[in-house]
């Protein structure tokens, strides 16, 4: 199952407040927030370009400060806005026809992912990680 911790981010989004920071390989973890490692699809559109369209990727790890996803697209800089909703799979017994996690995030900083992994079109992948400005909401 692609979100097997689906219990754990519903967790995240009613308690959206109570997260603490913790050790990240051996290094001091700046975030107020803890990430679960969780693999959703995602799609993004830049706040001040329309034109530009939705983009997608998958997310690597979410939590309620932030996200980290990887996308084909080199679209997004450091200080961009951008609105993120990510899919959540039907899981049975606790979102039995999906969710979505919808929000809106500020670009800290982007870099290229390893030049091998492409998508079909042959494009390189492009790491984002990005700052929540408001809690993201989950709708069923």
């Amino acid at each position: 199952m692609v979100f097997a911790h689906l219990g754990a981010i519903i967790s995240v989004e009613r308690n959206f407040m109570a997260g603490q920071g913790g050790n990240w390989m051996g290094g001091v973890e700046k975030r107020k927030f803890k990430r679960l490692p969780l693999k959703l699809h995602l799609s993004c559109q830049r706040i001040d370009s329309a034109s530009e369209g939705l983009h997608t990727g998958y997310t690597v790890n979410v939590g309620p400060g932030g996200v980290y996803f990887e996308t084909p697209h080199k679209m997004f800089e450091p200080g961009h806005l951008i609105k993120i909703d990510m899919s959540i799979p039907p899981t049975d017994g606790l979102l039995e026809f999906g969710g979505r996690l919808s929000g809106f995030a500020k670009v800290l900083r982007t870099h290229p992912v390893a030049a091998d992994i492409t998508d079909a079109a042959g494009n390189s992948f492009h790491g984002v990680a990005a700052e929540f400005c408001q809690s993201p909401h989950l709708s069923v």
